[in-house]
């Protein structure tokens, strides 16, 4: 058995064992999605680890380069996704050797930690090899018991918002919690052009930009909010306009609740969703530090769910 860089070359094989590992479930496995997430990304190629036996890909474990920013300073993650192991060669310790050799090359180029949000089939074998559990992420829901409607399918045209999203990628912030770094083409990768899930937008085109998709499950139809950006002209007669808009689509959509999941933010603030209480009840998060100086535990955290969605 051998152990080596994944290739572009390798991607139909990759492919193939996600899905003689995992099955298809909710996520399906496909080149494109792959490409997506670990070709695109504007942070960069992720780094990807393949186990061989007798030249067919036994064993895959990649991982997707992110960038925070704190105050004006860029912290360098990953963010642990994609793993699988043959069935025939399950429970012989692939996926520990692939995931700690993978640390090993990554620690080597300033990368400081890696975060995931394991389900609870995974978390025990990510805690036993160094990752520490944060907690789970705040979670906001408004009901609207009152809705009814002919849940209109929405289809938001992202070339009409361009300007917009350049100008908030533009912009200097040195937020004090931590949150991802706009790096150019950020938002376009993540939300336009996803081709895991349609996201759609409210904007004036100038001041705002709030995110969110429309997810039916057991609960009943959910308006999830993932972002809201903004830029200094908004103000009182913008924020009145936003939830307006809000207000529409959630009746349009025919949404039983409005979700918003995400730590103290000042954009996230400009939402009124109500007076429930938040709950802890978000996507379980958990960290590894990479660098020796590094503790992520510790540090003044900021996340939107948009940085913590199923990848």
């Amino acid at each position: 058995m051998i152990f080596r860089p994944g290739t572009e070359e390798d991607i139909p094989q990759i492919i193939l064992l996600l899905r003689e590992s995992l099955g298809e479930s909710l996520i399906p496995k496909s080149e494109a999605l792959w490409k997506w997430k670990h070709l695109d990304n504007p942070f960069g190629k992720s780094p990807i680890l393949v186990a061989e036996e007798e030249d067919k890909i036994i064993g895959v474990r990649a991982i997707l380069k992110w960038e925070f920013n704190q105050e004006g300073k860029t912290i360098r993650a990953c963010r642990a996704v994609d793993t699988a192991i043959h069935p025939d060669f399950q429970g012989k310790g692939l996926f520990t050797k692939l995931t700690l050799d993978l640390i090993d090359q990554i620690s080597a180029d300033g990368t400081q930690l890696i975060y995931n949000t394991p389900n609870t089939q995974s978390l025990p074998g990510y805690l036993k090899i160094g990752w520490e559990k944060w907690g789970k992420l705040p979670l906001k829901m408004k009901f609207h018991m009152g809705s009814s409607g002919s849940k209109k399918v929405f289809s938001s045209d992202w070339s009409t918002i361009q300007n917009l999203i350049s100008e908030i990628e533009k912009k200097e912030n040195s937020p004090s919690r931590i949150q991802t770094r706009l790096a150019p083409g950020f938002l376009n990768w993540r939300y336009a052009n996803c081709p895991l899930f349609p996201y759609q937008f409210i904007s004036d085109g100038e001041s705002y930009l709030l995110i969110f998709r429309i997810k039916d499950g057991k609960m009943g139809r959910e308006l999830r909010i993932t972002d809201l950006f903004t830029l200094d002209s908004f103000g009182k007669i913008q924020k009145k306009e936003l939830h307006k808009e809000l207000k529409s689509i959630q009746k349009q959509s025919a949404s039983r609740f409005t979700s918003l999941s995400g730590l103290d933010n000042s954009n996230l603030k400009a939402i009124d969703l109500g007076i429930l209480p938040v709950l802890s009840i978000g996507p379980v998060i958990t960290l590894r530090k990479v660098s020796e100086d590094s503790e992520p535990m510790n540090l003044n955290w900021g996340w939107s769910l948009g940085d913590l969605e199923v990848f």
